[in-house]
């Protein structure tokens, strides 16, 4: 009876929820119609009633809107996959200041989808994005620095990104950072800052981390 009675009250709070976003929503709020398309995607697993809301918060300027939108462009999903369109809200996106649309879109300059291969103005759109914030950004630039993907191999360089997504609480950039300490590539080798490193990734949930310490 209990178990019944939690899942009625739930089911209750969320339909209040979906019931208030909803209303803000038709008032022509576009945060409230992003963060409805939110819900219906990932709360309800409605990618398709996602998309009209996302749309319209996107037509009108909210960037974060036009970033998911183009996600589910990209991924094809709740509507047929169409790159170019996804590359085009990406952009759009990324001129509002969504760092992770500018990420979504330095992904696609690296790798030729949507847009033609870039790797220059891949590399400028996911350093905006680090600095604007995004910390899965920073990883992946430092990432692309120390292994020499699209640009010359460059890991003192890569460490300095990997330094700023550790810094800004990126689990997997501490990790990797550890990794040059240890190995002492791009980094002076350091096996107690390496440690201190591979147990803050640790904490902050990247397993692969946890697997190098003692």
């Amino acid at each position: 009876m209990k178990v019944a009675l939690l899942t009625i009250m739930l089911s209750a709070c969320s339909m209040s929820e979906r019931s208030k976003l909803e209303s803000e929503c038709a008032t022509g709020a576009p945060k409230a119609c992003h963060q409805l398309g939110r819900y219906l995607e990932y709360e309800v697993g409605d990618a398709t009633a996602a998309l009209p809301h996302y749309m319209w918060a996107c037509d009108n300027n909210y960037a974060r809107a036009c970033t998911n939108l183009g996600s589910l462009y990209g991924r094809g999903v709740g509507t047929s996959q169409d790159d170019v369109k996804a590359a085009g809200l990406y952009r759009k996106g990324c001129d509002g200041k969504d760092p992770m649309a500018c990420a979504n879109l330095a992904d696609f300059y690296l790798r030729g989808i949507g847009v033609p291969a870039d790797a220059g103005a891949g590399i400028a759109l996911y350093q905006q994005s680090c600095e604007a914030g995004d910390v899965v950004a920073c990883r992946d630039l430092g990432a692309i620095y120390v292994a020499g993907e699209d640009v010359p191999a460059d890991p003192a360089l890569g460490a300095k990104w990997l330094q700023k997504g550790c810094d800004a609480s990126s689990a997997q950039a501490c990790g990797d950072l550890a990794n040059l300490y240890h190995r002492g590539v791009g980094a002076p080798q350091d096996s107690a800052a390496a440690q201190r490193l591979y147990k803050k990734s640790c904490d902050g949930g990247y397993k692969q981390a946890c697997k190098m310490i003692p």
